[in-house]
């Protein structure tokens, strides 16, 4: 295949990267300060560069170029960052187990706006019908979903207490009461909103880390629910 033909093919690979990286900014799969945003743009810039190596061009020379300069400087800004960034053990198992998705920079953010504490067995972690003020991380202990008073759940270690309204700012949908001590993870509701609207990867991962633990949520239920109606069935029998 003559050369021409091989760099116009480089030059249009780099053009699909170029477009692939802007789709996913705007779809929410990736953040602006996120490292794929950038290796994807200092991958199409070179192709493209590399491509232009035969159909000479100022202006487009001086763009890839810019761009290439722009994502390394990038680049070593986030290493720099990164190397700055502390986690405790704690933090980094909450991180690990829920927002691995996120740069640790912005996984930092979330957990700057969150405190740490010790619950005692008996505390409502949230009320039916009331407002939210903290999204609630249950890293030890377990709680019980009462609705009307009516236990239908168990949440173990990993759950989220507040998960289906905390975005949105609506009231809780059931109360949540520990069983048990607890270590808890208490997440600034409003902040949280915030940073969400501010940071679009950060809302992605967090309405993942939601769905994930809704739908263990749902399966416990169900669970909870046949071992209640067996139990009943047995009372009959």
């Amino acid at each position: 295949m003559p050369i021409d033909e091989v760099l116009k093919y480089i030059g249009l690979l780099g053009a699909f990267l170029y477009l692939a990286s802007y789709f996913l900014l705007q779809a929410g799969y990736i953040g602006g300060n996120s490292k794929a945003y950038t290796y994807l743009n200092l991958s199409a810039a070179s192709l493209v560069l590399v491509s232009l190596t035969t159909a000479f061009n100022a202006a487009s020379v001086v763009i890839q170029v810019s761009w290439i300069l722009i994502s390394i400087f990038g680049m070593s800004r986030m290493y720099l960052l990164y190397r700055r960034i502390r986690f405790t053990d704690e933090e980094m198992e909450f991180v690990t187990e829920q927002l691995s998705e996120l740069p640790l920079h912005l996984a930092r953010k979330v957990l700057d706006i969150g405190i740490w504490i010790d619950g005692d067995r008996g505390g409502e972690l949230t009320r039916q019908g009331e407002k939210n003020f903290n999204l609630i991380y249950l890293k030890e202990g377990r709680a019980e979903v009462l609705l009307n008073n009516t236990q239908i759940a168990i949440c173990g270690p990993g759950s989220f207490i507040g998960e289906m309204t905390v975005l949105s700012g609506g009231p809780a949908t059931a109360t949540v009461r520990l069983i048990s001590n607890a270590r808890l993870l208490c997440i600034d509701a409003e902040a949280l909103r915030a940073l969400s609207q501010n940071e679009a990867g950060i809302a992605s991962v967090i309405q993942n880390s939601f769905s994930r633990d809704m739908r263990l949520k749902l399966e416990a239920t169900s669970r909870h629910v046949r071992t209640l109606n067996m139990v009943e069935l047995g009372d009959h029998s």
